[in-house]
């Protein structure tokens, strides 16, 4: 009965079995063929094809439950793993720029030359300085377009200042301020040095002395010196205010200086040694009138054995100025 049934199942009964079989349930008690229908059901196996019809049936629940479940493309697939890589990433790179954006709003911008070096910069404000060798110049960002333009400084330059009346331009340097609207000037204030000069071109600009408070008011081909040590201010007429930035277009310019001066300018701008070894001569108290170059050491010697009739020789960065024989 048993074989029987599970071939019939299987639909593997011949015409003599499925007649046999008959015959069986036709001879059964209701109860005996009850029993042995649930004994078949429990111990029956699923077959492949049963377990098919199974998903497909669970398939078609599920879409009737979920009715919004798609079957999602691959290329989606990696879009929304690319999204949910790239998204922190993205927002750590944002608060990152942030960050260095906000502390470069509270840095300073600063500007420096070396030995031998000029440069000129654009101020935020349309001002242009040019920088002479080992200078510094610097301003904070945040602030400079704000009340008052300020700057700090150490060395020479030459400034055009753009003009703001709403806006005053200030300039610190060692032991001095500097304050103008819109003007032109050459600014020698080197911390080393025992004074510190301003030379006016052009414009209106205010000169005053931190240490004393000693202020004046200069126009243009005035000079204003202040003594670093006693923190005083004087002033000089000049018809010559664009000698002081002669060095500009590669010259330095003097006129009436004592010999002495012009060369601690030579040792100081070409970084050299100079020895006077001359016999019964002395041309440290000479007034010297003249221009030479900032950029070729061989003019300048060659002007100066002109001017006092000397021979110079450099060697080893020592200049020697003999008598000529």
């Amino acid at each position: 009965m048993d074989k029987l049934q599970q071939k019939y199942r299987n639909d593997n009964l011949t015409p003599d079995e499925l007649r046999r079989l008959r015959e069986e349930v036709n001879s059964m008690s209701d109860d005996r063929l009850e029993d042995s229908l649930r004994e078949a059901w429990e111990s029956a196996e699923a077959s492949s094809s049963d377990t098919h019809c199974l998903d497909e049936l669970k398939m078609r629940i599920d879409q009737r439950l979920f009715p919004s479940h798609r079957v999602v493309p691959l290329y989606w697939k990696v879009l929304r793993i690319a999204a949910a890589v790239l998204l922190p990433l993205f927002m750590i790179a944002t608060v990152y720029l942030y960050q260095e954006n906000t502390v470069l709003s509270q840095k300073d911008f600063v500007a420096t030359t070396g030995k031998g070096e000029q440069v000129t910069i654009s101020l935020p404000d349309g001002t242009q300085v040019t920088l002479n060798a080992e200078s510094r110049l610097s301003y904070n960002l945040s602030n400079f377009n704000s009340d008052e333009r300020r700057v700090a400084f150490d060395g020479e330059g030459y400034f055009r200042v753009a003009k703001n009346p709403s806006s005053p331009f200030s300039i610190t340097a060692k032991g001095l301020k500097v304050s103008v609207l819109g003007t032109t000037f050459n600014l020698r204030a080197r911390s080393a040095d025992a004074t510190a000069e301003l030379s006016l071109e052009e414009g209106s600009v205010r000169f005053q002395s931190l240490k004393t408070g000693q202020g004046v008011i200069l126009s243009p081909n005035q000079k204003a010196i202040l003594d670093q040590i006693h923190g005083t201010v004087t002033v000089e007429e000049s018809s010559y205010t664009t000698d002081a930035s002669a060095w500009r277009r590669g010259e330095l310019v003097f006129r009436n200086v004592p010999f002495a001066e012009v060369l601690e300018e030579i040792e100081e701008i070409y970084h050299v040694s100079i020895a006077i070894e001359t016999k019964g001569l002395n041309y440290q108290d000479d007034l010297f009138t003249g221009v030479l170059s900032r950029t070729n050491i061989n003019e300048v010697l060659e002007v100066i054995e002109h001017s006092y009739h000397l021979k110079a020789t450099l060697k080893d960065g020592t200049i020697r100025l003999v008598n000529l024989h």
